[in-house]
């Protein structure tokens, strides 16, 4: 009996290694999969990515309240919180960058707020336009989905409150491409990006 428990013993053992290997090769994968993709986004001669890639965690801080119960594309900035380094350990967006923020439609009618755009260096990262443009009435269209819980406000519902200088952490769901141009508009002293409802239209 003795010996027979040492013999199931160790066949679970032996499977807990495999499985830990497992695991571990997978992670390894994953590392080696997000550093060749870096390298492919990374401009050596300028010193830039020219893509942001999914998976990629940024953290932003608003610089003014966010208070929304109806979606009028009005764009909030925040500030980059934390520097955004690629698989391959370059700098991608360093802290302090400007973010822009948005509130859209989800698929169910709730209000979502997302990242719209990040500026680096004068460069702006966003969805590029035309046929990969967002569609906002659409949850797959998120640029970002928030991680995490948000002190102290609501970032999805039937309305949206988000504190100024609240932690919002987005991770990357569609690329972000460099140089996009901003189709925004200024109205009273306010931005907004409402071309999505005209491209919406035009559809």
């Amino acid at each position: 009996m003795t010996k027979l428990r040492y013999i199931i013993g160790g066949l679970a053992l032996s499977g807990l290694f495999v499985t830990a290997g497992a695991l571990a090769q997978d992670r390894d994968r994953d590392r080696d999969r997000d550093r060749q993709d870096s390298d492919r986004y990374w401009d050596a001669q300028n010193r830039r990515f020219t893509e942001i890639v999914p998976g990629t965690l940024i953290t932003v801080r608003p610089t003014e309240s966010i208070d929304v119960e109806r979606n009028d594309y009005r764009v909030y900035t925040g500030i980059v919180d934390q520097d955004v380094r690629g698989g391959n350990g370059q700098l991608a967006i360093p802290r302090g960058s400007t973010a822009e923020l948005i509130v859209r439609v989800a698929r169910d009618n709730d209000l979502i707020l997302d990242l719209e755009s990040v500026t680096v260096n004068g460069q702006r990262y966003a969805i590029k336009t035309g046929a990969n443009r967002v569609d906002s009435a659409r949850d797959d269209s998120l640029v970002g989905a928030i991680v995490g819980a948000v002190s102290g406000g609501q970032a999805r519902g039937r309305s949206v409150r988000i504190p100024r200088d609240a932690v919002l952490s987005f991770r990357i769901e569609r690329p972000l491409d460099i140089g996009v141009a901003d189709r925004g508009v200024m109205r009273e002293g306010r931005h907004y990006h409402d071309y999505y409802e005209r491209d919406r239209r035009d559809q």
